[in-house]
């Protein structure tokens, strides 16, 4: 006995550290266990007296199971577990729990009695919001507060109760069924959901038919009652049921069983299972012969299917008759009738009645429900019964006036162009098939010869050429002419046969080859110094190209000028040899074709700057500048007008000394600029009665009849404005009147000094008169100059040419005119000689 007592010993140290192991916590079990054999291990080592049972000090928690069922109406609280830690031997404790249920979301379903450790429940739970909550126990030292422990985490699974019906997605449900739909077809799946406890009965369910509106023996709706897939078995009939109602139900299988249901309308989309008929065993239609694009009659159909659907509408096949292709039959969209119509003429010769078989099909192709009785369909989607499908038809030919017909439609002929007229061309044949003696006439409709070459004699059908003939002519294509011929019989109404004669004209060497271009230009660049001139000829191979060209001396140095590159060929390389001013040439070229015709053109060739493009610029306006002895007339001219307005002042002041200007004029002495008139406006002039001056004798006297034109003069003078124009009205290149208008100059008299003074103006008016009379005579045999002819870009000859005759008569007075004259005279004087030339006896003196 004392030897097994060391095994009995660690048999019930093993026992006890079972028990204390089962009630310790989570991941503080290995812990302990290994800490009680290494001490059970180390007494047995030492002594077995020593060997008794231990207390253990290490820490531990007791907690009995807690169970919460979802849905527990209580009452509450409600208690759920009890809570030991075995801390409470020596310290004043209270129990603490904490976590989701306690002090977090969801809050408030678990409280702790802090003294006992009694958890209580204080609420119905949900498992489907809140399956599990994980909760932390704690102790703490009732005095000080302090955690004297540590936490022990635990789950709480809610238990789950069949307190949910399965649920569907949809509880309505709208399905397009098509009515040729085959049984067995899955028509829809519904789903359906149940949210409790996975893999329990009280989350599965099954599927089930509860009623079907309207019930029907030859369709029947089903479902599957795992995965939900509505199908029928029979056939669908539009015509007879256009929908359903399907109650379906999904039911679990916890305890008690919950189930919910959904609706399920089904509506049927007509199809294709009633064949079309036609309404009649045959149709019959007449038509003429010749008639094309008439419609011969109509075929109907009836059709149970839907209108206006593919299953409805009418196909229509001409499937006998029609092997020449003379008749089409197409679909009325609104009738669904069948209308056929003639495309090619028929001939009454060949037949008066025509045998045809019309089938028809619907666009979608027929569907016969296998359960229905019907007959499968055949190859086309029709099925043969009798006058279902196919029916036959008659149409009957009408005889009319056939047209004439040529033995051939297309005549062709060879002629050379240029053949001396009348020449016999061709004779045309034609039969009339409705009798052998009728009469026909040939003719030439109107268009049916452009050219009015030919003509046809109405009885015979012989063409002749009346006019020469050109192939070069528009009417001309691609070497052939084409004439309408027409043969008209006499029945009623006439008809017409139409024959073409095709002329192929040879052609012959009849045209001069030509530039295609007369008028070219050549920019004036010095690295641009060629141009390419090209010929043309309307004769064909071999009277055409290529050419020679060559380049003809016809003076003006054209050999040293210009040269000619490539002289055979379509075109020719024009080379420009030294450097020529802008303008116009001429260059004159000879062209000669394959068999020698030649001929002779100009090329008209402009030099010219050319833009970047190289496109000529448009032509400046040349200036023309004057000559010395024009600009010195016109000098001359302003001195002598000048001459008169001094005169006129000196004759005033002569004999009477101013010391000073009259109150009235004081402000004329100040230099003033006058405006006399706009450079290239015309002179604004009045008429006015002509001033006739006596002829001043070698002593300067008058005759009586010049004093009585110097009265007159006076009359004259004293009908004068004291501000008045004087001028000369410049009828040629200068005047030869005196007229008011042209150059101003303000005259301010006293009117007590103009009548002492008037006397002495008559006398140096006539003098001027007479010299101007002996200018006249000069430059009226002054003869006209060309200087330029009209089109020519040359520059214009200098003016050089224009004379104005000297005259130095009558100009002594001039000598006379006082210091301020003879100052201005000698600044005039200073710029014409700075131009080159004087003016005579005028500056005499100076």
């Amino acid at each position: 006995m004392r030897k097994y007592t060391p095994f009995l010993l660690l048999l019930t140290v093993a026992v006890a550290c079972g028990l204390n192991l089962k009630r310790d916590a989570g991941n503080e079990q290995t812990l302990a266990r290994s800490s009680t054999l290494k001490r059970v291990v180390r007494k047995l080592s030492v002594d077995p007296d020593s060997l008794r049972p231990l207390r253990r000090t290490k820490r531990r928690w007791v907690l009995t199971t807690i169970e919460v069922e979802e849905g527990d109406p209580g009452p509450f609280p409600k208690f759920a577990a009890n809570l030991f830690n075995d801390r409470e031997i020596n310290l004043t404790i209270k129990y603490l729990i904490s976590g989701p249920g306690v002090d977090e979301n969801p809050r408030g379903y678990f409280s702790v009695d802090d003294k006992t450790g009694e958890v209580y429940m204080l609420k119905t739970i949900n498992r489907e919001a809140t399956p599990t909550f994980v909760i932390k126990f704690d102790v703490a030292d009732r005095r000080t507060g302090k955690i004297v422990d540590q936490s022990l985490v635990f789950n709480i699974d809610v238990k789950d109760k069949n307190d949910n019906a399965p649920k569907f997605k949809n509880s309505v449900v709208d399905v397009l069924l098509k009515e040729n739909s085959p049984a067995g077809s899955d028509v829809f799946l519904l789903q359906a959901e149940d949210i409790d406890q996975r893999g329990t009965p009280n989350s599965e369910f099954s599927y089930s038919v509860v009623s079907q509106e309207p019930p029907s023996t030859k369709s029947k709706f089903s479902i599957n009652p795992n995965n939900g897939i509505v199908s029928f078995e029979g056939c669908l009939d539009y015509q007879s049921t256009k929908s359903y109602k399907i109650l379906v139900e999904a039911k679990d299988h916890g305890e008690p069983q919950l189930s919910s249901t959904a609706t399920m309308n089904i509506k049927i989309e007509d199809a294709n299972n009633n064949p079309p008929v036609f309404v009649k065993k045959e149709f019959t239609g007449n038509v003429k012969e010749q008639q094309v694009g008439v419609s011969v009659l109509r075929v109907s159909v009836e059709d149970k299917d839907t209108p206006n659907t593919p299953a409805w509408r009418a196909k229509y096949t001409v499937t006998k008759g029609n092997e020449d292709g003379n008749y089409k039959i197409e679909t009325d969209p609104q009738t669904n009738d069948g209308i056929l119509t003639v495309i090619k003429p028929l001939d009454y010769e060949k037949g008066s009645r025509n045998d045809l078989e019309i089938s028809v099909e619907n666009e979608e192709p027929l569907y016969i429900c296998p359960g229905a009785g019907g007959s499968a369909p055949t190859a086309g989607g029709s099925v043969p019964t009798a006058g279902g499908y196919r029916v036959p038809v008659v149409v009957n030919v009408e005889d009319v006036n056939d047209p004439p017909s040529f033995e051939r439609s297309k005549i062709t002929v060879y002629q050379t162009e240029g053949t001396k007229v009348p020449i016999q061309l061709c004779k045309v044949h034609a039969v009339d098939p409705e009798a052998a003696h009728s009469t026909l006439r040939y003719e030439i409709p109107a268009g049916g010869d452009p050219a009015k070459w030919l003509t046809v004699d109405k009885n015979t059908g012989e063409v002749t050429v009346i006019a020469e003939m050109d192939r070069e002519s528009p009417y001309v294509n691609n070497s052939i002419y084409s004439v309408i011929v027409l043969a008209v019989d006499d029945g009623k109404p006439p008809q017409t046969g139409t024959a073409t004669v095709l002329i192929h004209l040879t052609d012959v060497n009849d045209n001069n080859p030509f530039l295609d271009s007369k008028y070219v230009h050549m920019c004036d660049d010095p690295k641009n110094t060629s141009i390419v001139v090209k010929a043309t000829d309307k004769d064909i191979e071999p009277y055409s190209g290529p050419f020679i060209f060559q380049l003809l001396d016809k003076g003006n140095d054209v050999t040293n000028t210009w040269k000619l590159e490539q002289l055979q060929g379509e075109s020719i390389k024009l080379l420009r040899l030294r450097e020529l001013p802008t303008g116009n040439y001429t260059v004159p070229l000879k062209i000669i074709d394959q068999q020698g015709l030649a001929t002779e053109e100009d090329l008209m060739l402009r030099i010219c700057e050319c833009s970047q493009e190289g496109v000529c610029r448009p032509l400046e306006a040349q200036s023309t500048s004057f000559g010395g002895a024009a600009i010195g007339a016109l000098i001359g001219a302003l001195l002598l007008m000048l001459l008169l307005l001094l005169c006129c002042v000196r004759c005033e002041c002569s004999g009477k000394k101013i010391s000073e200007f009259p109150p009235d004029t004081v402000d004329e002495g100040n230099q003033t600029l006058i405006k006399y008139n706009d450079e290239g406006g015309g002179c604004r002039s009045q008429a006015s009665p002509p001033v006739i001056m006596p002829l001043p004798t070698a002593d300067h006297g008058t005759t009586k009849n010049s004093m009585q034109n110097v009265s007159e003069l006076d009359r004259t003078i004293q009908t004068l404005p004291r501000r008045s124009s004087w001028g000369l009205r410049e009828d040629r290149m200068y005047g030869m009147h005196m007229e008011p208008a042209m150059y101003s100059r303000i005259m301010s008299l006293k009117e007590q000094n103009l009548e002492s003074e008037r006397m002495n103006l008559q006398e140096k008016i006539a003098m001027r008169l007479f010299v101007l009379n002996g200018l006249d005579a000069n430059f009226n045999n002054y003869e006209p100059h060309i200087y330029a002819e009209e089109g020519e870009l040359h520059k214009v000859h200098s003016l050089d040419d224009i004379s104005i005759a000297d005259n130095s008569q009558g100009l002594d007075f001039l000598q006379d005119l006082g210091p301020k004259f003879r100052t201005l005279g000698e600044v005039c004087q200073e710029g014409l000689a700075q131009k080159g030339f004087t003016l005579k006896s005028a500056t005499k003196g100076y």
